[in-house]
């Protein structure tokens, strides 16, 4: 017979977090039986059909502080569902769920395994809060991770904030997100209906829309290049999008940036392009710089915290941080986090530096080889099985 756990995450929307999850389902189901809670049933990616799913029915982008408030019944549901099915092991992905489960835990007695799965840089996106906010969440997160078994950073720059920062002394091991290398080749092989022109170098972006993807500096940075042949292919939908399209319009740009909106095959788009671009503030380790590097491109990223200098610049500081100019790191180009100067300046490089896009292209595949989901689904099953 084989163990039960419960997965919870708020929902299976285009994400990073949400693609880790949606590897674990199809990797992990012959040796657990999975069930998978989500606060609202949005799935955007392919799930294995015997997934037995409980429906929290609640809004994604409802009031923070209601949020908070109702905490408590989502954890009596969430621990009503795991005692109904006898379920053991419960795994949370994100800040919501991982709450749920700390209440879970606290209120109702649960005496099972509890792992969470951090998959954010804390400190940086709380800062970006208002006070209040800030701090009732701090508090959450401190009072969450104390009760958990086990925490799952994915960097290791993550796994210092929450140890230097919030003072967590539950035991915590940084598991990196995995890729499917041979997923996106195949994947990259189909074709578009946007038309490359052979005679403009294009950049590429691909993530949802939201405030710490930080897409304004990335349209910014173009309008600086706007002398040059060059473009900006955009793959994602979000909350952000008509602000962006109005910015775009604002700054002339609407010959020099295409909208695709969100598919679920982004691969085929990074494919037909010349350099990938992350511009976010905040990360958690951003599965498209991976991808990106499966698909042999060049990377180019903000130096945010946490993942890009783990990924393009392993064996550095992980407390190092471009600020000063743009560093050419092993596997790809960091610059300083909203600098809008640097960023253009990173994207000129690569647009006018054959050589180096040649160099940065010929290890790209092999880096991204290092995260495959083969290796990685390893350790998440030795952690889910303790």
């Amino acid at each position: 017979m084989k163990p039960k756990i419960i997965i919870f995450i708020n929902s299976l929307s285009s994400g990073g977090a949400e693609r880790v999850v949606t590897h674990l389902l199809w990797n992990l189901k012959d040796e657990f039986e999975i069930h998978l809670a989500m606060y609202c049933k949005i799935i955007d990616f392919k799930i294995p059909p015997d997934i037995r799913i409980l429906d929290l029915r609640q809004s994604i982008t409802e009031n923070d502080f209601r949020v908070f408030l109702k905490i408590p019944l989502m954890a009596y549901r969430l621990h009503r569902y795991c005692k109904k099915n006898d379920i053991h092991t419960s795994v949370a992905f994100l800040n919501r769920p991982c709450y749920v489960n700390g209440v879970m835990r606290s209120l109702f007695g649960f005496k099972g395994r509890i792992v969470m799965c951090e998959r954010t840089y804390q400190s940086a996106i709380l800062h970006s809060r208002n006070p209040m906010f800030r701090a009732i969440s701090i508090k959450l997160v401190k009072f969450a991770y104390k009760r958990a078994d086990l925490v799952l950073a994915n960097s290791y720059a993550m796994k210092a904030d929450l140890v230097e920062n919030f003072k967590v002394k539950t035991p915590i091991r940084v598991i990196h997100n995995p890729v499917n290398l041979a997923y996106i080749k195949e994947k990259a092989k189909e074709p578009v209906s946007l038309r490359f022109d052979k005679d403009y170098f294009y950049f590429i972006a691909v993530g949802g829309f939201r405030k710490e993807k930080n897409y304004a500096l990335m349209i910014e940075a173009l309008f600086r290049l706007k002398q040059l042949p060059v473009r900006l292919v955009i793959v994602g939908a979000g909350t952000q999008e008509s602000y962006l399209k109005q910015k775009v319009n604002t700054l002339g740009l609407e010959k020099m940036i295409i909208f695709c909106g969100f598919d679920s095959n982004p691969y085929k788009y990074i494919d037909k392009s010349d350099c990938f671009v992350l511009s976010s503030y905040v990360e958690g380790f951003p599965n498209v710089l991976l991808e990106a590097l499966a698909c042999g491109k060049p990377v180019i990223s903000t130096d945010c915290r946490s993942g890009p200098r783990e990924i393009l610049a392993p064996g550095t500081d992980i407390h190092h941080e471009a600020s000063t100019n743009f560093e050419i790191a092993e596997h790809g180009i960091l610059t300083p986090t909203n600098d809008v100067v640097l960023l253009a300046a990173a994207m000129k490089k690569i647009f006018e530096d054959a050589a180096l896009r040649d160099l940065l292209k010929a290890g790209a595949a092999r880096r991204a080889a290092d995260f495959e989901v083969e290796e990685i689904i390893k350790s998440f099953h030795v952690a889910f099985s303790e």
